[in-house]
């Protein structure tokens, strides 16, 4: 028996793409390079809650996987007001 499921092409590639991508362990320099914007600004985003981050002692630590994510759904939201 075969089973068959529909699927969007666009999931299609993204559950591809995810899993191709080795799950590492960033620091703050290697996130924010990855995310184009700057260190202090990732840092400002992670402690509003817009970013996921662990902190360990005095550093944060982001997962190559989450990052990805939060490109894939359209980056950093937080921090933008359009005044409603």
């Amino acid at each position: 028996m075969t089973n068959l499921a529909l699927v969007k092409l666009d999931d299609l590639k993204i559950l591809l793409a995810e899993n191709t991508i080795s799950n590492e362990t960033w620091n703050s320099k290697q996130a924010a390079d990855y995310l184009t914007t700057t260190v202090p600004t990732l840092l400002k985003e992670v402690e509003k809650g817009n970013v996921p981050a662990v902190r360990i002692g005095k550093d944060w630590k982001y997962s190559s996987i989450a990052m990805y994510r939060l490109l894939l759904n359209g980056g950093i939201k937080g921090g933008q007001s359009d005044g409603n």
